[in-house]
């Protein structure tokens, strides 16, 4: 070992040894997921079922059977649904609706069945079905019916009254359980206040209790309720292991920016940098209140044609974070200032960033399982990074030339918030959505930017170990760890799943060894 860590810095310049490095680490990650899953007992969806069906496809039964009456499930509820499945992959035709006659349901409920189909074949609600569920007491089913045809159609609210209707007929608590879901996806704030109220749905909603007190502080205004829901939300159901995983994903990033500006040597900016990471984890959250007020008050949200669109990524998502990620990076300023430090300012406002994107990281990484680990470490981590390290170093310079640089920030600020916004809608509005390759390049210009700016302020000095080195090595560990924790839970699907999502991004991978330039060998 003592004769690896003397051979270390000529070593990090050599491809193959960074190979090596990256094939360890990652193994080790997979030899651990593995040792963990085999002893956890648990069983690899691999062994049951393909994997596409891990990405939920259509189910075989639907797609292929000519016929439908042969698979039928025998409950009644259960046979609504698997025909509003069926009315979703096939047009309802008069054979569609003479199978339902081949089924042993009651007459009664096969003149539901069929006015649910001829419903979906009209793309309305049935007349007839509209007046079996509006009799008093109304016809068994007929709301059932009626909820899930409006709910496929998207009308979420109409739908969870219906659901509610028939709950109310029958007890059953499943259907109740629909009426929650169709309210939740609607955001029907009045809807789940006034279930939560209710003892039959109280049961139903222990999870979504602290959401339902968000909407409710939203509409009555209540600040400071909003900031505590808002907090709360943020962590409630956040596993230790995700939370972990991000966080050891910041100390990459923030070990790589530390070699990089050849600061090991420097505690007190090793302090300092760490500092600042909380004041980027602030802006995150001044982030949501934002978007409260744009989109619940001002009702300035996601558009999904190509102008609204674009405006929203450019004016909202671009403009908010990055114009509160700089607001909280002014009050080092005049401690930068006083250090007249151009690269200390850089690195800086790089880990304002970096802390906004750690924070940013436990909603994905919570929502993702934490499969998109390594796909964000090496996108949307070095994007806040890049983004706010141009834009506080440009206006460290404004203030240190007491104004007159202000025309560079001016610029910089504008081209990095339409950069930003550009970024994002090549991956979020619909038309441009495959000129996704696009948003790839805006991404690579920016890091080009940033490096160049890095290179312009450091001092030129040889680096004992390569910065490619310490990359590979965060790098792989942020994807060993990662699938680590994915092959602990499912196995060698683990593997699968995790290699799918990253291997789209494996180009900016050699981006960033060309873009650190050195002399790897």
């Amino acid at each position: 070992m003592r004769h690896l860590f003397r051979n270390l810095p000529r070593l990090s310049y050599q491809a193959y040894f960074l190979v090596q490095t990256a094939v360890v680490i990652i193994g080790l990650g997979f030899a651990a997921g593995m040792l963990t899953f085999q002893l956890s007992g648990n069983e690899d969806p691999m062994d049951e079922v393909a994997l596409d069906s891990l990405f939920g496809p259509v189910p075989e039964e639907v797609v292929d059977a000519p016929h439908f009456g042969w698979s039928a499930p025998e409950e009644f509820d259960d046979y609504l649904y698997f025909l509003v499945n069926m009315a979703e992959y096939h047009v309802v035709d008069e054979a569609m609706l003479s199978e339902v006659d081949a089924t042993d349901f009651t007459d009664e409920q096969k003149e539901i069945a069929r006015l649910m189909l001829d419903s979906f074949r009209q793309g309305r609600a049935n007349a007839t079905l509209l007046q079996l569920s509006e009799q008093t007491p109304p016809a068994p089913f007929s709301n059932l019916a009626l909820g899930e045809f409006w709910s496929q159609q998207g009308f979420l609210r109409d739908a969870g009254r219906a659901f509610e209707a028939e709950a109310q007929l029958s007890g059953d608590n499943d259907v109740r359980e629909r009426a929650v879901n169709c309210y939740l996806m609607r955001d029907a704030t009045d809807d789940l206040i006034r279930l939560l109220e209710t003892p039959d749905y109280q049961h139903l909603l222990v999870e979504e209790r602290e959401y339902i007190r968000h909407l409710q502080a939203i509409q009555e205004r209540d600040w400071p309720q909003i900031i505590v829901t808002t907090v709360v939300l943020q962590y409630d159901s956040i596993v230790w292991q995700i939370a972990l995983i991000t966080l050891l994903t910041g100390a990459a990033w923030y070990a790589f920016l530390m070699h990089a500006a050849d600061l090991w040597r420097d505690p007190k900016a090793l302090a300092l940098c760490a500092f600042v990471l909380l004041l980027g984890a602030m802006s995150a959250f001044a982030t949501l209140f934002v978007i409260t007020i744009q989109e619940d008050y001002l009702g300035f949200t996601e558009k999904y044609d190509l102008i609204g669109g674009l405006l929203y990524c450019i004016a909202g998502i671009g403009l908010r974070e990055e114009l509160l990620k700089l607001l909280f990076f002014t009050p080092m300023l005049p401690l930068l200032l006083r250090k007249k430090s151009a690269l200390l300012a850089l690195v800086v406002a790089g880990c304002v960033g970096l802390g906004f994107a750690v924070e940013e990281n436990m909603g994905y990484f919570h929502r993702s399982n934490g499969m998109s680990g390594p796909a964000r470490f090496l996108t949307a981590n070095f994007l806040h990074i890049s983004t706010t390290a141009l834009t506080g170093y440009a206006l460290y310079r404004a203030c240190l030339t007491r104004g007159r640089e202000l025309d560079y920030f001016a610029t910089m600020f504008g081209m990095i918030v339409f950069a930003h916004g550009l970024y994002d809608a090549f991956l979020m509005v619909p038309d441009l959505m495959d000129l996704g390759f696009f948003a790839m390049m805006v991404y690579v210009l920016l890091c080009y930017q940033v490096f160049q700016v890095l290179e312009q302020v450091k001092p030129a000095t040889h680096r004992r170990v390569s910065l490619s080195f310490v990359f590979t090595v965060c790098l792989s560990a942020v994807f060993s760890i990662c699938l680590g924790w994915a092959t602990s839970l499912i196995g060698l699907s683990g593997l699968m799943l995790l290699g799918s999502s990253t291997v789209g991004v494996g180009l900016i991978v050699i981006v960033f060894f060309k873009i650190i330039n050195e002399p790897v060998h």
